[in-house]
């Protein structure tokens, strides 16, 4: 299969869900080659929280961030400038599950004043995925609407990880899927 641009996938920790009292406090995404979505560039940062106090204590209980790892890392708009220099813009951006990540990397845009250049289309690996089990017949589960989690997904192709909702790991791990899912149709 090859796609017309590089996938640049994205995955964000954050102190919450809602963009516009929350945090991005983790960035890291993959630059996947458009032909055969091998890994071409990597990017991985903390950053340093401006409201800490506003944190979520569910949000911190999944993604374990501790005011530590935060402290001394770089500012939004360091952090930004670094993600485009690593990638550019001519990428198609994706990411897994629902908008929260577009959400907040929009909103994390708009307050360091830099215009979003990255077209807008995107590319949500949810729907790729949620199709696959759907074409496989595994989504039975009639309590859950999505059927499944990146968790359920991992169980499926045999992945494990020390390391979820590392945003690094967790982007390693959509990317592997993604392979397997675009291997098999």
């Amino acid at each position: 299969m090859n796609f017309k641009k590089d996938i640049l996938l994205i995955d964000l920790e954050t102190t919450g869900l809602d963009s516009s009292r929350h945090e991005i406090i983790q960035l890291a995404a993959i630059l996947l080659d458009k032909k055969s979505l091998a890994e071409k560039e990597v990017f991985c940062t903390y950053l340093k929280p401006t409201a800490w106090q506003r944190r979520d204590p569910k949000s911190m209980k999944i993604n374990g961030i501790t005011l530590k790892q935060v402290q001394g890392a770089p500012s939004l708009k360091e952090a930004i400038a670094g993600f485009e220099a690593a990638f550019g813009r001519d990428v198609v951006l994706a990411y897994y599950g629902g908008p929260v990540d577009m959400d907040f990397l929009r909103a994390a845009y708009k307050k360091i004043k830099r215009p979003f250049l990255f077209d807008y289309h995107y590319f949500n690996l949810w729907g790729v995925f949620y199709a696959y089990l759907a074409a496989k017949n595994k989504l039975k589960n009639g309590k859950k609407f999505t059927g499944f989690t990146l968790d359920d997904f991992m169980k499926e192709f045999k992945l494990t990880s020390s390391d979820r909702h590392d945003a690094l790991e967790d982007c390693r791990l959509e990317a592997e899927i993604l392979r397997r899912v675009i291997k098999e149709i």
